[in-house]
């Protein structure tokens, strides 16, 4: 059993909030003539070609081990691998004499287009506008493997013209006024963490200037109210550094999605994200009070109703509306969320099923009748998933702990059906305030899984399974190194279902992949991420050795539009919470739709953005 707290690290983004906080805030950045460079950014702690923070990378010492630097995720960090390297060698054929470096910048930025009407109308206003060229490649893009792709080896066909930091709501209200009335493009962005290109500039027939919005400066929390339980921020906080300023009080928001170290709250509204913890806290928007939501028409708000009050139950929900629309109708500025009590205990518990199909029966009984109150997450790799998961064991093996895994393998299989690569891992987080509590709800649980042949394989291999989705986008980056390319799409089925699409998905994959001459065969994984009582949502990741391939993108978006076609002809959803549609899913999100559909989002998006001012994407 342990106590853990896994926000100890603040960044130093948490400054600019802390300051807020204590009344003394701080500038440092200066209003900008397009000839002015800007010496500082936001994204100071961030890689500017690749996933995540600049210390935090994988590597191969002169050994040929693995290790992840840094210290951010704990145990996790500076620990060597030992069994990742045999992994990637025998599953993608990676080659650790045969390196395919980065190129160190972008070779070309093109001239930015100044709409001078537009600046002039903002410049007074104080609104502070960068159009350095570095501020323009950080905010033309997000953390896609397409992105990274480009910023490794290639380039964007167009980068904003210019950076724009709204400080308050009325100085967005000035920059979407302006932006209508000179027909200027705004695209909002929130912490760049976004996976679907939604953040890349359109192309196609977009001569006018397009700014990119960054709302970070806008970390304010407003208010926070005990006795209604519920917090009031600034669309621009970013998700970790809010959670952290509210569990010193006891709180939590009760939401952690995979990147909420890097991600807005107001991004996280747009996206219509979810975290782990949903089977606990429920879904984001359930979390959601009220919010301010800037459009060319207007403002939207609930007015003559307490932003701490309970939801309102009689009419359409507008604000179910505006969320999930993911920058094309408007901008958030302000959100009220409920609070939680701090949950100060979390265990984790994983268990070895001899099959994906019994996994998914231990986890459908879970959902279905409520074994356990306080459960946070869930967890279900298959048997291709669990290889990676031992990959990522940081024990040094010796004689006497080979000895004693092969025993271990030997008494699986003669004793308890369990083989390897046929075997899959579950894991469960319970996040609780009694531990009493927890101890029985982990004896529930493992009794349960034995039922269906599941055995106990302890604390440490659940931790690793959760951390698995945070490690993920650095191994992704690390592999573009050495010929190896990889992505994941993210989709829902219900029970029935689950298997019949996962087999199907696997092998459009596999046969997509052989038919664009993909050797050797790719890697497929999948991974049961939340459940419901009805379904559950999935992720498959993927991945292949593309040394000898033309073009590598092609490819990869070749398996991901075919795959996604599958997922749609197999009764999957296109997206589910954590990624989005963006542009990478829009064709696939609108044929998952009915014609009435269609036109109402249309028509909703002609009445609160008539000339487009929001270009990034349209979702129909």
């Amino acid at each position: 059993m342990s106590e853990e707290n896994p926000y100890s690290n603040a960044s130093r983004r948490l400054e600019n909030i802390t300051g807020h906080l204590n009344g003394t805030g701080y500038k440092e950045w200066r209003t900008l003539s397009p000839s002015q460079t800007l010496a500082v950014c936001t994204n100071r702690e961030r890689k500017w070609n690749g996933y995540g923070y600049k210390d935090t990378f994988f590597r191969f010492d002169d050994k040929g081990t693995a290790s992840l630097l840094g210290n951010r995720f704990g145990h996790f960090s500076s620990k060597e691998y030992h069994e990742l390297r045999p992994w990637l060698e025998q599953t993608l054929r990676i080659n650790l004499k045969t390196i395919c470096l980065a190129q160190p910048t972008i070779v070309e930025i093109h001239s930015p287009e100044v709409n001078h009407d537009f600046y002039d109308a903002i410049k007074p206003q104080g609104i502070i506008i960068s159009f350095a060229e570095q501020d323009r490649l950080l905010h033309g893009h997000g953390v896609s493997t397409i992105e990274i792709y480009k910023l490794r080896y290639g380039n964007f066909n167009r980068l904003p013209d210019a950076v724009i930091w709204p400080e308050s709501h009325e100085q967005v209200e000035i920059i979407v006024k302006a932006a209508q009335k000179f027909n200027v493009g705004c695209i909002p962005y929130g912490g760049g963490s976004n996976y679907v290109d939604a953040l890349e500039c359109p192309v196609e027939e977009e001569k006018r200037m397009i700014v990119s919005l960054d709302m970070r400066h806008m970390n304010r929390i407003l208010s926070l109210n005990n006795e209604n339980m519920s917090v009031t921020v600034e669309a621009g906080a970013i998700a970790k550094d809010l959670e952290i300023e509210l569990r010193k009080l006891g709180y939590s928001l009760g939401w952690n999605a995979e990147s909420i170290e890097f991600s807005t709250v107001g991004g996280l509204a747009a996206l219509r994200s979810s975290g782990l913890r949903r089977s606990m806290y429920g879904d984001f928007e359930n979390s959601i009070i009220n919010m301010k939501f800037v459009t060319p028409i207007g403002t939207i708000k609930q007015s003559g109703h307490s932003i701490s009050s309970p939801p309102i139950i009689s009419g359409p929900d507008i604000t179910n509306l505006l969320l999930g629309s993911e920058g094309t109708l408007g901008v958030i500025t302000e959100l009220t969320f409920k609070l939680h009590y701090l949950a100060p205990y979390r265990h984790y518990i994983s268990m070895y099923f001899p099959s994906f199909h019994q996994g998914l029966l231990f986890l459908r009984e879970i959902a279905q009748k409520k074994v356990v109150n306080n459960l946070s997450g869930a967890r279900l790799v298959d048997e291709t998933g669990l290889q990676l998961v031992h990959g990522f064991n940081t024990a040094t093996p010796t004689v006497t702990t080979i000895f004693k895994e092969v025993l271990k393998k030997y008494y699986w299989k003669k004793f308890k059906g369990l083989e390897t690569g046929k075997m899959c891992l579950a894991a469960i987080l319970i996040d609780g305030y009694d531990l009493s509590k927890i101890e029985n709800y982990e004896k529930r649980i493992l009794n349960l899984g034995e039922n269906f042949g599941g055995v106990n394989s302890g604390y440490d291999l659940g931790e690793r399974m959760f951390f698995m989705s945070k490690g993920l986008p650095y191994l992704r980056d690390f592999l573009l190194d050495y010929y190896a390319i990889s992505d994941y799409l993210d989709t829902s089925a219900s029970w029935s279902n689950i298997e019949a699409l996962v087999d199907k998905v696997k092998e459009t994959i596999v046969t997509t992949c052989r038919a664009q001459n993909v050797r050797p065969r790719p890697y497929i994984a999948v991974r049961v991420d939340h459940l419901y009582e009805t379904g559950v949502s999935l992720t498959f990741t993927y991945g292949f050795n593309c040394r000898n391939l033309a073009d590598p993108l092609g490819t990869l978006r070749r398996v991901d539009q075919v795959a996604l076609v599958e997922i749609l002809r197999s009764n999957g959803s296109v997206s589910h919470f954590t990624t989005g549609i963006g542009k990478r899913k829009k064709e696939s999100f609108v044929e998952s739709l009915s014609e009435p559909a269609i036109e109402i989002m249309k028509n909703v998006k002609k009445t609160l953005d008539p000339t487009n001012i929001f270009c990034s994407q349209n979702l129909i």
